[in-house]
């Protein structure tokens, strides 16, 4: 018998396995989230593939045993022992094949749902993990176009031959390559999230796909069973053959109206006639869809180039505009009006940093680690010369020139960090660890930035560097306790020189104060003794001139001053002289009036 649908169908596996090894390889290059998506599509292909390549050896092996069984029946003598025999011989071809169509076939279909649920469950973890920037996505964007033409062209020509199984799945294939490809010329013109949705879009199809091969197993389940009808065919897509066989919708769409409305609507005008206007009305949504890449809209805080077939001819600036379609004119979109930043000595991008940062845990995973300069006495030898200390350094720049970012260096960005690396590099291995981690980090800071200026500059890059920040300076963690505690002794011993200061100041100033205090009151003592001296030899100056003009006065006034001091704490009587006839009896025991003291004439009040 003709052998060709079995190598057909064998050739189509090859097909899928060959462009599942290309996805993975390409998917390990380019870092691509699109690809892995990509994966499912060429494994089931595969999968159907391999059962219908199963199917048609043994229906080929099956037919030639009966034509074989056919001569020999021919040629054997009448009335032998075996004329009697009927049925299928045991182990025989057509035995393995009647078990393979009742256990296996049917069981694709649920294997597959599961494996294709396991797979999108992988999937979807992985689109949530962070990735490193796609790279080499023309070369990716080359592949799946290729992967869509071939896949496309066999799809049609197992269809043609009623090869439905695998020829549905390459044409699901096919489909999936074109939005992978589709997305990955998306992210080269500068839409970078195109590759996730993409690679959502396909996983959540794959999903789809899981469920309805999980329903059809069911249908084929509780289909009823006919001797000698037909085989079972869960494993196909109906969804797929959908998309792949547009002819098909016409077709399902009129059978349903004929079933509903109980004649043949699909022979009348009007159905006939949106049969015709179909085709075109899909075409004119294609070229209004190519149309559409005539506009151009540009954010706030971006800037455009606008090539003619690759040579720049002008540069346009936010808002909207119109070109020509692609190919023929593109635009190049950059971020002029946004600070850009990367950090430098984080490792792997995206990470999240852990809520309590300590020197003996890593702050994030792969930290890099740089050569610095250790301190070192004269007289010891023994100290190793260089450390190593792991940085978190932020980089902020915004681009100044767009046409020397864009076409000076095939990708300046990654440029640009490049020489922040090597520039810290060299700026760390200049620099002593303390000075470092101590108060010098903003100089250093200033200093790596202008060498990173420096040198961007000199590569005509048309970037201004905006900020450098010397931040999470921190040792090893495999060494950290140790540099704790002599991070920790040294700030000790700055803790105590600092104290000392203090109260040397405290004691000094104290000292000063107190010797300006015996000074001042010295003076003020030596002062106060020459005024009481001066003015005392004033009083006896003027006492004596007193003296010398009225002697008797003076002498009978000195007299009564010193007794009135002498007697100030003494109760004195003083007796007139006119009263010298009169005589004064007082009792002592008594407490005086006080009008006994009244002894003189009332003075009247004038």
């Amino acid at each position: 018998m003709d052998k060709r649908n079995e190598r057909t169908a064998l050739l189509a596996a090859g097909v899928a396995g060959l462009w599942l090894g290309a996805d993975f390889a390409l998917a390990r290059i380019t870092q691509l989230r699109v690809l892995p998506a990509l994966l499912p599509y060429s494994a089931l292909t595969l999968v159907i593939a391999g059962v219908v390549y199963l199917r048609e050896r043994f229906s080929r092996r099956t037919e030639e045993n009966k034509r074989d069984a056919a001569l020999a029946a021919t040629e054997r003598v009448s009335g032998s022992i075996f004329d009697e025999q009927t049925g299928d011989e045991p182990f025989s071809i057509a035995q393995t094949r009647q078990q393979f169509e009742r256990f296996v076939v049917p069981a694709i279909a649920p294997l597959l749902a599961i494996g294709l649920t396991a797979w999108v469950w992988s999937l979807y973890r992985q689109l949530q993990q962070p990735v490193a920037a796609p790279e080499q996505r023309l070369l990716a964007a080359a592949f799946l176009a290729g992967q869509a033409f071939t896949t496309f062209l066999f799809s049609r020509y197992l269809l043609g031959i009623k090869m439905r199984g695998p020829g549905i799945a390459l044409g699901v294939m096919c489909i999936a390559a074109l939005l992978a490809g589709a997305a990955t010329l998306a992210g080269e013109m500068g839409y970078p999230p195109a590759d996730r949705f993409a690679a959502l879009t396909l996983v959540t199809f794959t999903g789809i796909l899981a469920i309805e091969n999980f329903i059809n197993f069911l249908a084929e389940l509780y289909r009823p069973r006919r001797r000698g009808g037909e085989f079972c065919q869960s494993y196909e897509s109906r969804l797929g053959g959908l998309l792949t066989e547009p002819g098909a919708w016409a077709r399902n769409i009129a059978g349903a109206l004929d079933y509903q409305f109980g004649f043949k609507v699909s022979d009348t005008w009007l159905f006939h006639f949106l049969e015709t206007a179909l085709l075109p009305l899909v075409i004119f949504q294609l070229v209004v869809l190519y149309l559409l890449s005539c506009l151009v809209f540009l954010a706030p805080d971006e800037a455009g180039i606008l090539e003619h077939f690759g040579k720049p001819v002008a540069q346009l600036t936010s808002g909207a505009h119109l070109k020509l379609p692609w190919p023929f004119e593109t635009v190049r979109r950059f971020p002029v009006n946004r600070v850009l930043s990367f950090r430098i000595g984080q490792g792997q991008a995206g990470q999240v940093e852990p809520s309590v940062i300590v020197w003996s845990i890593p702050h994030v995973q792969g930290e890099e680690q740089f050569l610095v300069a250790a301190p070192r006495s004269g007289t010891d030898t023994n100290t190793v010369p260089v450390n190593l200390v792991a940085f978190n350094i932020p980089v902020e720049y915004q681009i100044t020139n767009i046409f020397s970012f864009a076409y000076n260096h095939a990708d300046a960005a990654r440029l640009v960090e490049q020489i922040a690396y090597r520039s810290l590099t060299q700026e760390a291995a200049a620099r002593d660890l303390f000075d470092l981690m101590g108060d010098g980090q903003t100089r250093i800071a200033n200093s790596l930035r202008q060498r990173i200026q420096t040198e961007t500059d000199h590569r005509q890059l048309g970037v201004e560097i905006k900020f450098v920040g010397l931040q999470g300076v921190h040792p090893p963690t495999q060494v950290a306790e140790a540099f704790e505690s002599v991070i920790g002794a040294l700030e000790q011993k700055e803790a105590n020189i600092l104290a000392a200061h203090a109260a040397a100041g405290r004691t000094v100033t104290l000292a000063a104060a107190n010797s300006t205090k015996a000074t001042l009151d010295a003076t003020g003592y030596r002062a106060q003794r020459t005024e009481i001296s001066t003015a005392e030899a004033q009083r006896f100056l003027i006492l004596a001139q007193t003296a010398s003009k009225s002697p008797r006065v003076f002498r009978t006034n000195l007299y009564l001053g010193v007794l009135a001091d002498a007697l100030a704490e003494t109760r004195k009587y003083i007796v007139p002289a006119s009263a010298a006839n009169e005589v004064i009896q007082i009792n002592f025991e008594e407490k005086l009036r006080p009008e006994l003291f009244d002894l003189g004439t009332e003075k009247k009040e004038k």
